[in-house]
This record gives C-alpha cells, structure tokens and sequence, in this order.
C-alpha cells in the first residue's frame, strides 16, 4: 500500500470538531462507504485500516487486552480486536505513525504495535506513554478519555518499570487532585478513586483522605448528601489503610449522618420517593453500624440507629406498594420495549435505577399458568393422545413428556400438565428478556455507571446473600452490568444454588443426607427445591421459577448445563442466563426492601 500522500487521511482528521477516537472511527467508516468520493483502493484500505483501530474500546486495567471489542453480539460475532491485525497492516501503522497529527490516534497506533509486534520494542510502550500524558489531566475531557488514558499510561509505565514517567503519572494526579479550582474539584473523587485502584502515591495518602474529608463536609454543607457520601467514605477507607482508627471511625459517621439526612429529606420531600428513603435510611443503620463499639457512646450511634429503625418502619409501610410492576400493553415489540425504556428512564441514582429495573417484568403465575395449560390439553385433546422428546443442542435426549391417552391415571396428567407450564414458562421468559429486561438494561446503562463497589456493598446489605460469597456473587451481578451473561452464569448458578441453600438452613430444613457409611452429603438444588420448606420459603410463583429455570430438563436446566460443563456459546448468551441473572438482582434488591419490614436489627 502506497503510503506517499495521506493528506486526504488528515484532512478527515482535522475536519471533526470532536477529537475522540469514538467519533473518528464514525468517520472514517461513513467516508469508506461513500460512492461520491473517488478514493483509490489504497486509500479505502487505508480508512478501512483506521476504521478498525479506532472503534476499539480502550479498557485499560488489563495489561495483556487493554483494547475490547466495540461491539460484541450473542452469536460470538464482533467488530475488530488488536490480533486481527495483520503483519503487513502493522507494518503500514509503524511507518505512518510519526506522519499522524493527532495525539490520541498517535498514542493508539504505538499502543497497538506494543501489543502486537514480535518481539516488543520497549520504544512503542514509551511513546504511547508519552502521548497519553501530551496534554496532561483536562477536566473537560477526563470523563470521556482522559482517565482512562492516564490508567493506561501509568499501567504501562509500571509494567517496563519507567520510574522517570511512573513519577511523571503520579505528579499529574497529585497535582490535579490538589487543584482548587472548581472544574477540577469536580472531578476530585474521580481522581482519588483512580490513585488507590492503582495503589499509587501512598505517601500522600493521608493528605488524600484530609482533602477527601473536607471537600465531603463542604458538599454535606450545601445538602448534597449523595456526592458528600462518596468522598466520606473514600475518606474513611483510606483513613483505615493509613491506621487513623479516630479520623476512620469520625468520616465513618460523617457518611453513616448523610445517608440519614439524605433519608429524610427524601421522605420529607414533597412528592419524594418514600421506596429510596426506606433504602437510605436502611443503609445509614448498616453505616451506623460499621462504627467499633467503643466508639459508640462519643458519636450516640445508638440514639441515631433508633430513630433510623422508627424512620424505616414509616416508610417501608408504602415502599412495596410504591415500586409496583411495570405493565406493558404488547401490542407490538416497538411499543413494549418503549414502555420497558420508560420505566427505569430519569431516575435519580443508581440503587433507584435497579429498584425500577428489578420491577421491570411480572413473574408468572403459578396457578395462572396451570389453568392455561389445562384448558389448551382440554382444547387441543388430540396432541395430548402423543408425547413428545426434547433434544439438546448435540443431540442427546434430555427429556420427555408422556402422552396422556384416555383413562391415564392422574400423576401422567399432572406430569405432562408440569411440563407444558415450563414450556410455556420458557416462550414467555424469552419474550421479557427481549422485550423488557435488554431494552431496560441499556436504557439505565445509558444514564448511570455501576462501580464493582457500589454491587458489592449492595449485596453485603441483602439479608439473602451469603457472606461468605459476597465477592463472587457481587461480581456476578456487576458481569451482567457489563453484558457478559455467559460469564456471570458460571457463578450465579452455583451461588444460586448456595442461597437456597442457606435460607432452607435458616427455616429450619435439613439440607444434607447421610449415606450409606455415614458420610454426610449436601442435596443438589433439585432436592432443594422439592422441599416443603421451599414452597412456603419462596412462595409457589417463585419455586416454579427457579424450577423452571435451573433444575427442570424441559426448561433451560441451567443448574445442571453449568454444573457439567454442557453449556455452549450460543446457550450462554441466549435468554436464560440473562432472565437468571436479572432474577437474582431482583431477589436482591426486594430482600433491602422487604427486611425493613421485618428484620430486628441486633447491634
């Protein structure tokens, strides 16, 4: 590929008013399909060539795949990763590169031909580095790239262990955390939260949590609580690191104080939700809670968490009523995942968000489903005279339904009658996968970012989640927040199974057998759920459910397609897994909510 003039290459550059990549990959791909233009085939391979570089996504805390895929489909199908790039492609970006006026596709190309060329040349990583950090931290442009493209530069620095430009990083951070301007108070938090994910900077670390604490007492000022709590407990964790047990213990309270006072002015609030006051004040006890016993008496930790426990009873009495269930009137797909949209659209923080979204589908009915099914056998008689064969994807027998002939006796009936419910549970599963739980997904993915953080301390406030799998399940949760369904299955159904399992326990069942030489055995989550326990547990609406889903052969089986490695691609990322992890945030966004009601907090 000639490589004398690239002017045409610039000049689509320079002509975009947005300089993200983002927006140059848009261009460089509308301009590659123009019929208009008379581009010589060198040239439209060329926009090809940077078509692909520049819609990669840049996901820096992985130093073997810092670049994803743009976009990636259920059919395993995706737009463009760096090992597509051929030697004779790489070879054209390595003599270009010095040619291309534009800082961020310059640091990209380098970045690439790090990765990609064999053997690494040390000099690629530098000049990326060098690039990343050009212009220096803009507050205008942070929360976009630039903070991603400082992650990167600082991993890269510390992986050829470049303690000249490592320093440079980290006198970038520091210097803009310490900014006292308003744009970059803005965008402080940001910051902080950047140096300690990278473990960086450790000896300004209290300095860090003294400025975090004041700017948190500053927000707390001006009522805005929900800003002033993350800079207090950002406080408060590195207080902790850095043995300030009093400083720890004092932003501790200071959160624990805004939660409360965020709580009530919701309540108090005209028109305000009374379902995110009830989770506030919820969480300003557990946060009330986390403060040592000693300390108790100086802050009146147990006045507060009393009046808290009245302020919770007041508003769980409407929380459940409140959230409701979106009804979607199907009369088409276009208008139902409208209706799925709106319902989790505008909402004011990210629990409220998942709240909404956790009522985005209606769960089926037992006993309306078992009517249905009766009156179709009744109805459709003749079908019924056959019995059917279900297949897996390779071709093995999974399960079969008996025919139900005249004068059969009534546990063939009931048998067959259960496995038309799971069939037909399993249709009406994956129209509310496509039609509500996607649609509402992207919608609040749209308006809100989820930290890994925010789902863990979510998880460790439901009174259903095992303390003990706190972090794997939590990382289930946030994969499906990140669309990696087949991922998320992995653990979710497992730890499903642990849930059951524990709050079986709870109730009183015996979750284990002894065999024959006395060894005891835990049941499978079939056995599980065949329990009395279970129906009056879950509720008969939700123990089919989960039956449907994870342990009945008819139905998507997950339980046993995960536990034996027979889940392939294409399962794994069709509606089953996503219903089964929607269903799951669901059980654990209801279980805040409805412990308010119930629970008796101990201290």
């Amino acid at each position: 590929m000639e490589l004398d003039n690239l002017a045409f290459l610039q000049n689509i550059i320079e002509s975009k008013g947005d300089k993200s990549l983002y927006s140059l990959s848009t261009e460089f791909n509308r301009e590659v399909s123009r019929d208009d233009r008379s581009y010589t085939e060198n040239e439209r391979n060329l926009l090809t060539l940077f078509r692909k570089i520049t819609s990669m996504m840049l996901v820096p805390k992985s130093n073997n795949e810092p670049f994803q895929p743009l976009i990636q489909m259920a059919d395993g199908s995706r737009s463009e990763l760096p090992a597509d790039l051929s030697q004779n492609e790489l070879s054209i970006l390595a003599n270009m590169v010095d040619r291309i006026n534009h800082t961020a596709l310059e640091a990209r190309i380098y970045d690439l031909l790090w990765i990609c060329c064999k053997p690494k040349n040390p000099s690629h990583a530098k000049c990326a580095i060098d690039l990343y950090t050009k212009d220096g931290i803009k507050p205008d442009t942070w929360r976009h790239n630039g903070k991603k493209e400082i992650e990167r530069a600082f991993r890269l620095a510390r992986q050829l262990n470049d303690i000249k430009r490592i320093t440079k990083v980290e006198n970038a951070l520091i210097d803009s955390f310490n900014n006292d301007a308003t744009d970059f108070v803005d965008i402080a938090y940001s910051l902080a939260e950047l140096i300690e994910n990278l473990n960086a900077l450790k000896e300004h670390n209290l300095k860090i949590a003294e400025r975090l604490e004041n700017i948190g007492l500053s927000l707390k000022s001006k009522n805005q609580f929900k800003d002033a709590i993350r800079f207090f407990e950002l406080s408060s964790r590195k207080y902790q690191k850095d043995s300030h047990e009093d400083r720890y213990v004092r932003t501790l309270v200071q959160a624990a104080e805004s939660y409360a006072l965020d709580a009530e002015s919701q309540f108090n609030q005209k028109g305000g939700s009374k379902l995110i006051a009830n989770s506030l004040f919820e969480i300003a006890i557990h946060a009330y809670r986390k403060v040592p016993a000693k300390y108790r008496d100086e802050y009146s930790v147990d006045e507060a968490i009393s009046k808290l426990r009245h302020n919770l009873s007041e508003s769980g009495k409407q929380t459940l009523n409140e959230m409701g269930l979106v009804k979607i009137p199907i009369k088409g797909a276009e208008e139902a995942i409208k209706h799925s949209k709106e319902h989790v659209a505008g909402k004011n923080s990210e629990y409220e968000a998942l709240v909404y979204f956790s009522g985005i589908c209606i769960v089926d009915k037992y006993d309306s489903l078992m009517e249905s099914e009766k009156k179709n056998m009744s109805t459709n008689f003749f079908s019924s005279l056959f019995g059917s064969t279900q297949y897996s994807n390779d071709g093995r027998v999974i399960a079969k339904t008996s025919s139900v002939g005249l004068g059969e006796n009534e546990e063939t009936v009931n048998a067959a009658l259960f496995d038309n419910m799971v069939r037909t549970f399993s249709r009406n599963t994956e129209l509310k996968v496509n039609l509500s739980i996607i649609p509402a997904l992207h919608q609040i993915l749209s308006e809100h970012n989820f930290s890994k953080r925010f789902i863990f301390e979510m998880c460790d406030y439901s009174p259903i989640i095992p303390k003990s799998s706190l972090n794997l399940i939590s990382h289930a949760l946030w994969l499906g927040l990140e669309l990696e369904f087949s991922t998320a299955i992995h653990i979710l159904a497992p730890q499903l199974e642990k849930i059951v399992r524990e709050q079986l326990q709870k109730a009183g069942g015996h979750t284990a057998h002894l065999d024959k030489n006395g060894i005891e055995h835990e049941n499978s989550l079939s056995t599980l759920l065949d329990m009395p326990e279970s129906l009056e547990l879950f509720g008969q609406d939700h123990l089919f459910e989960l039956k449907a889903l994870f342990t009945n052969s008819v139905g998507a089986n997950l339980r046993n397609e995960v536990a034996h490695g027979l889940l392939n691609d294409n399962a794994a990322y069709s509606y089953a897994p996503i219903y089964a992890w929607w269903m799951l945030m669901r059980m654990t966004v209801h279980s805040i909510i409805s412990c308010s009601k119930e629970n008796d907090y101990t201290d």
